[in-house]
């Protein structure tokens, strides 16, 4: 019996022991997991309130940025109510300062050229007549093809805003943000902190958590293009500013007194005969010019305004 025994309290300890061994290194493992400290990826907010600004976050950002304008620039181009609306706004926002400065100088060829202005009144003339019928679509198209005239940039209409603009709006930037999120490989909100970074050390605010040396390095190596991304500064107005020489400081000539003390009565006499020479015209141009006013055309009254103007000054400032 005292073999048996003995094999028995060897049975035991062994099934004892073996657990607790067990156990021993489970618990060592976790101790060894919980000292060594997790991978974290460059730039990402390793203590939870922060993302690091290195050369890499800094490319990213700007990648992300490019993702994003990238996809603002296919939802415009797409045959939908708002990418047709975004051309027409795009292309009538640049027609508009051709515009102004070919009406600064169409009394003058209006004045000058005959065969223009008589073209020009005559679509005027079209214009009132269809107004007159209550017409309005026809009067609308005739005054407009008869601005075409004075430049064809004074033709391009502004466009109605589709009833779904901001939806539409809306549902893009969500897709630009898709994009840029893509891009970047960052969290809206590991983009965010980011970028309160990058925008407090451009602007020379205070960055939250202070920022290191090697953070405004990392900014400061792509000022132009992090402003442009984040609208602080277009890089390309920037660049062109920069190869534009400072102004001459040579001081401009005193100005030439006059020397004719009765310039004023020739221009008035000038203008005089202009009057008598054109009346028909100015008469029928100043018709036009009410008419326009009273159906709240005030682009249609300006010009004709301007030609009025135009045709009593011309030659009369020589």
């Amino acid at each position: 019996m005292r073999p048996f025994r003995l094999l028995v309290a060897v049975l035991v300890a062994l099934a004892v022991s073996t657990p607790a061994a067990a156990q021993f290194g489970k618990i060592k493992e976790t101790i060894n997991k919980k000292s060594d400290p997790k991978p974290v990826s460059a730039g990402a907010p390793a203590d939870g309130g922060m993302v690091v600004l290195t050369p890499e976050v800094v490319d990213r950002l700007l990648a992300g940025g490019k993702a994003a304008q990238a996809e603002r620039e296919k939802a415009a181009k797409e045959d939908t109510p708002y990418g047709r609306y975004v051309r027409a706004k795009a292309a009538y926002d640049v027609a508009q300062p051709k515009c102004g400065a070919a009406q600064v100088t169409w009394g003058q060829r209006a004045a000058a050229d005959e065969k223009l202005l008589n073209r020009y009144s005559a679509l005027l003339d079209k214009a009132m007549a269809a107004q007159q019928k209550g017409d309005m679509a026809g009067y609308e198209a005739g005054t407009y093809e008869a601005l075409g005239v004075i430049d064809p940039s004074c033709a391009v209409k502004d466009p109605k805003q589709p009833d779904n603009f901001y939806d539409a709006q809306r549902a893009t930037e969500e897709r630009a943000n898709q994009e840029k999120v893509r891009a970047t490989g960052f969290t809206d909100r590991e983009y965010g902190l980011a970028s309160d970074r990058v925008i407090a050390i451009l602007t020379g605010a205070d960055v939250p958590g202070g920022a290191s040396p090697s953070e405004k390095s990392a900014v400061s190596a792509k000022d132009p293009e992090l402003k442009s991304l984040y609208g602080l500064r277009d890089a390309q107005a920037e660049r062109i500013a920069k190869q534009v020489p400072p102004p001459d400081p040579t001081p401009a000539p005193a100005p030439v007194q006059a020397q004719a003390p009765t310039a004023a009565p020739a221009v008035n006499q000038c203008m005089v005969n202009n009057v008598q020479a054109h009346e028909a015209k100015i008469k029928a141009l100043g018709d036009r010019g009410a008419a326009a006013q009273q159906a709240g055309n005030t682009q249609l009254m300006m010009a004709i305004a301007d030609s009025i103007m135009q045709i009593q000054m011309a030659g009369c400032n020589k």
